[in-house]
């Protein structure tokens, strides 16, 4: 199977935070003022925005659920407090357009559609120009598990080392990756995750993706990656927008949110690998410089063993004894490497080739 990319980068989640002077609540049951989490007062914080959301409540469509919150919040500039209703947005409000994420081109669609179960009301203006943050951005591509499983390993093999709690990559049994918590991402450390879409909806949301989607046809080895931008601040500071609200979220070009999963992947990964001293007994010092051109090729830059040796013979076109020489050798090594290292420092070809094209779609050195 050839890995591909199935969608562009899109946002998938996002909190919107509307003051709740421009909102007319119209369910009391649903929203109501004398529920209100303070967020912050004048001495700082006093419950974790990560919490309110736990405490929301839901706006209930079929087979799925959006949350919303009255909070209040400190304002330094003004010096008292301000009420706002948060909603936490998520794409699967466009049901069977699920995997176009929320855009421009449907951000009107969403609005009707959160309008339409008469739980608030607000105007289209105020809904656009409020202040967004917590957002999601994904990228789906094609891969069947064990170029995704290889993948992530990889990956998980190349993160950096953290002793502190909440950070560094994880590896789940079942082939998933992530890199730090949610909660506790930064922008230099971004929340990042690989993830199977289509053992997501067996395992978790399951009632959503069968009544919206094939499972056997829209999620057929559908892979993803997700990374988190969670302050305003941080929103504006890398995107180089002048309002982190949701008209300019909405306006930031596919390549940029590609950027900006790029980065949070390179944040989270070593910049360089210390290549092991072969448990290989090198007969001659060309076989020395052998492993070590290799396995820094292939273990540090994402080359395939077949890429590497080519650019090698390529310096011996006009010396045919010596190229084949070199050629015999550098196949000695591979299959050296294959018997004796532990960890494989080269993957089948078709698996390594696959790896290398989600690395450069991804922008990974």
């Amino acid at each position: 199977m050839k890995t591909k990319v199935v969608e562009k980068c899109t946002i998938d989640s996002l909190k919107l935070r509307i003051p709740l002077t421009e909102i007319k609540i119209l369910n009391n049951e649903i929203l109501d003022t004398k529920t209100k989490y303070v967020i912050s007062d004048v001495s700082g914080e006093v419950i974790s925005e990560d919490k309110i959301k736990s405490l929301s409540t839901e706006i209930l469509f079929n087979q799925y659920k959006i949350k919303v919150a009255i909070v209040s919040m400190y304002d330094f500039k003004l010096m008292h407090l301000t009420d706002y209703l948060e909603i936490y947005l998520h794409s699967k409000i466009l049901e069977s357009n699920y995997f176009d994420g929320i855009t421009n081109k449907n951000i009107k669609a969403i609005y009707n559609k959160l309008m339409s179960q008469k739980i608030f009301n607000c105007s289209y203006e105020s809904f656009v120009n409020s202040s967004v943050n917590d957002i999601d951005i994904k990228l789906d591509f094609i891969a069947d598990n064990s170029v995704f499983k290889a993948l992530c390993k990889e990956l998980n093999r190349k993160g950096k080392d953290s002793a502190r709690l909440g950070y560094g990559a994880k590896l789940y049994s079942n082939g998933n990756l992530t890199f730090n918590r949610r909660e506790s991402s930064t922008l230099s450390r971004p929340f990042v995750k690989f993830y199977d879409k289509r053992l997501e909806a067996l395992e978790k949301n399951n009632e959503f993706f069968t009544e919206y989607l094939n499972l056997h046809t829209d999620l057929l080895n559908k892979k993803r990656i997700e990374v988190t931008c969670k302050k305003s601040s941080d929103i504006k500071t890398f995107f180089k927008i002048e309002n982190s609200n949701l008209f300019s979220l909405l306006k930031i070009e596919n390549h940029e949110l590609k950027k900006y999963i790029t980065y949070s992947l390179n944040q989270n990964l070593k910049e360089t690998l210390k290549i092991k001293k072969s448990t290989i007994k090198h007969k001659s010092n060309i076989d020395a410089f052998i492993h070590l051109h290799f396995t820094n090729s292939i273990t540090n830059q994402g080359q395939n063993f077949y890429g590497v040796l080519s650019e090698v013979l390529d310096h011996f076109d006009d010396d045919k004894v010596n190229k084949a020489r070199i050629k015999k050798r550098c196949l000695n090594w591979l299959n050296n490497a294959n018997n004796v290292i532990d960890e494989k420092i080269v993957e089948t070809e078709i698996i390594n080739n696959e790896i290398l094209k989600i690395f450069e779609l991804i922008g990974i050195n």
